[in-house]
């Protein structure tokens, strides 16, 4: 097939524009969540959690477990060498936990603020974005990698909604306006990121729905569901010892994800005083995986057992009890055939559902 002659001078033209890419690109890095069966929900990976250079949102009721989850995220992320930007509309930050799980909180490795609006995220993205690319420039693979998280974005008022508060003393609606902005603003995080190593976070609050509708049993507003690559529900479950609440015990579920399977489901626990363990959950998604299955050999009934054959052609044979799994027995257990990433990442990224703008709610 005939090429253009004067292609190659139009790329390097187009690609000095601040917000045009040039070429089909694929993710590269991922950070993992760390915790197994999380990662696998999330990008169909046991070792891979949630795409850099994209938007991954995590809703759910209140109190579910939304923050614990990013605040772990931020903590794996922080280990592989990544700064941490908190943007906190809820002033919820538990300082005193982030510090029992390791997280730390010096200024050179977290910077945190507190917004109320959309067009305080709004200012402090687009800030951020002018020096970041004047300190890096663009496709700069030595940049230092960045995971932003706004918790959350259902706190976030708009900025008719405060002047009307302060003029007027009431609290209004804006007509529609706030769904508008709140899609708008991530609309714009999204074609700032895709072209640096920044990764952003964000939480949201979902409400009950009918199930009938063919949407699941909470409400995912439209304003987020356009701008994230992949989005998932956590909703609660009690982790008590002693009829004394130690944490905080939850069931995920992947509500959109190009890279895994949707509705897949798992349980996690988030002890306060530990943070989340990375094997938490994992026996239960390995089985269903068919990666592990009860013993039913004498002495083995208690036992999970992992048969499968090696690169090298040799017979892999692993019992374990639940209480013995360790990191290092679940390494090897990766290695099992359906352990495998559930859909090749060597392909160009599509979102169909993204192509069809959704109708802004009312």
């Amino acid at each position: 097939m005939a090429g253009l002659p004067f292609l190659n001078a139009f790329k390097k033209a187009v690609d000095k524009l601040d917000t045009v890419a040039v070429g089909v690109r694929s993710i590269e890095n991922w950070i993992s969540t760390g915790a197994y069966v999380l990662n696998r929900r999330l990008s169909g990976d046991y070792l891979r959690g949630i795409p850099e250079s994209r938007i991954t949102l995590f809703a759910g009721p209140s109190g579910a477990g939304k923050s614990f989850i990013t605040n772990n995220i931020a903590l794996s992320a922080q280990k592989a060498g990544q700064h941490i930007v908190i943007l906190d509309s809820e002033a919820s930050l538990d300082t005193d936990y982030l510090k029992r799980i390791g997280l730390s909180l010096d200024e050179n490795d977290l910077t945190y603020m507190s917004v109320t609006t959309i067009e305080d995220v709004n200012a402090v993205m687009s800030e951020f974005f002018s020096n970041y690319k004047k300190a890096y420039g663009k496709n700069n693979k030595e940049a230092q990698k960045v995971t932003i998280i706004i918790d959350s974005l259902a706190m976030l008022s708009s900025s008719t909604e405060m002047e009307n508060y302060a003029s007027q003393g009431v609290i209004k609606g804006d007509q529609g306006q706030l769904s508008k902005r709140r899609k708008a603003m991530l609309r714009m995080i999204c074609g700032q990121i895709n072209n640096y190593p920044i990764t952003v976070l964000c939480t949201d609050h979902v409400y009950p729905q009918d199930p009938l509708k063919g949407d699941g049993e909470w409400a995912i507003t439209n304003s987020t569901k356009f701008s994230c690559s992949i989005i998932g529900v956590v909703t609660k479950l009690n982790l008590k010892e002693g009829g004394i609440q130690r944490g905080v015990r939850m069931r995920f579920s992947a509500y959109k994800s190009r890279f895994s399977l949707p509705g897949a489901k798992c349980e996690l626990e988030i002890p306060f005083d530990t943070g989340m363990s990375s094997i938490t959950g994992l026996c239960e998604v390995l089985e269903a995986d068919g990666v592990i299955a009860k013993g039913t050999q004498p002495g083995e009934k208690l036992k999970y057992i992992c048969e499968y054959t090696n690169d090298a052609g040799e017979a892999v044979r692993i019992a374990f009890k639940e209480s013995e799994l360790t990191d290092e027995i679940a390494q090897e257990l990766f290695k099992h055939p359906a352990a495998r990433p559930m859909i090749a990442r060597d392909e160009p990224e599509f979102d169909l559902d993204a192509m069809d703008a959704s109708k802004d709610e009312e």
